[in-house]
């Protein structure tokens, strides 16, 4: 069992600014991910062009399969995504996991 990566990529909302996604994340970190035993890591860092990615090591693809089920039923989840362009999300489609080969 390898852990793996996920880098969820973000747009903001209409009308909504980086202090929003800020607040959100916080909320987001706090009251979800903070208990999700499967969650190593998360970082949210903002790419050149203004974008962000929210980046997030599980400890194993099943844990991330099991938070990303989790995350459609939680209030901290449906916030922080509130702040979010979904407008190109496909809830059907697995986004981009990347296995590690090593760690330092």
């Amino acid at each position: 069992m390898s852990p793996v990566t996920v880098l969820a990529p973000i747009k903001l909302a209409e009308g909504k600014t980086e202090a929003d996604l800020l607040a959100a994340s916080a909320v987001f970190q706090n009251e979800f991910v903070a208990n999700e035993e499967g969650v190593l890591r998360r970082q949210l860092v903002r790419k050149p062009d203004g974008t962000y990615l929210d980046i997030v090591q599980f400890r194993s693809h099943e844990d991330y399969l099991d938070v990303v089920k989790k995350e459609m039923e939680s209030p901290a989840c449906a916030m922080f995504f509130s702040v979010m362009d979904l407008s190109d999300f496909d809830p059907e489609a697995e986004m981009d996991v990347y296995v590690s080969l090593e760690t330092h």
